[in-house]
């Protein structure tokens, strides 16, 4: 007990000393997950110093396509939740900077390439890093690459529809990631 409240302490003294001039917040949605299929998305982030932003944000992407035809359905289907910090060298929010963060996603994908479709959950960390193009006083163009990772739960289905089962388990995933995302900054 004494430990978390040395922590806690500790918190609290640090937060306290991070100036007040950087408490900028920004609301911003990525063009690259709106073109995965719809999926809509939004993400939120407060500069906690000069150099250090917290993000968070969530993903949503409800539909099916073709459903009317099940030899032709695809879907993209997922709901996904992160959160995490980004540095920035030079002032937050603009130029170059380097993120971290944690990510939970559900999904149901399949029909897309090849006709299997997966389902399952998927946790994990997510490093990458990018630059923030100050477009106006208010308005930025955040890009981004890298990459994330973890372990999978999934099921396997021989198509998007039928409903056979060809393979069930866990295992470790590595996925790229990409990101052009207009920010509104206040």
């Amino acid at each position: 007990m004494k430990t978390l409240g040395k922590t806690l302490l500790t918190a609290l003294l640090i937060g306290a000393s991070l100036p007040a001039a950087a408490q900028r917040l920004t609301v911003g949605t990525d063009g690259v997950e709106w073109l995965a299929l719809g999926t809509m998305n939004a993400d939120a982030s407060v500069a906690v110093s000069q150099h250090v932003s917290l993000h968070a944000g969530a993903s949503l992407n409800p539909w099916t396509y073709r459903k009317e035809n099940p030899d032709k359905q695809l879907q993209l289907r997922q709901f996904s939740l992160w959160g995490g910090m980004r540095w920035w060298p030079w002032h937050v929010y603009s130029g170059w900077w380097a993120g971290l963060d944690i990510r939970y996603r559900v999904y149901n994908m399949g029909g897309i390439i090849k006709r299997e479709t997966e389902e399952g959950d998927a946790y994990g960390a997510r490093m990458w890093g990018g630059y923030a193009v100050m477009l106006s006083e208010h308005w930025n163009l955040d890009l981004g690459v890298g990459a994330w990772g973890g372990w999978k739960k999934y099921t396997l289905y021989s198509c998007p529809s039928c409903g056979v089962t060809l393979e069930q388990g866990g295992k470790v995933f590595l996925l790229p990631d990409a990101r052009v995302a207009v920010q509104w900054i206040f």
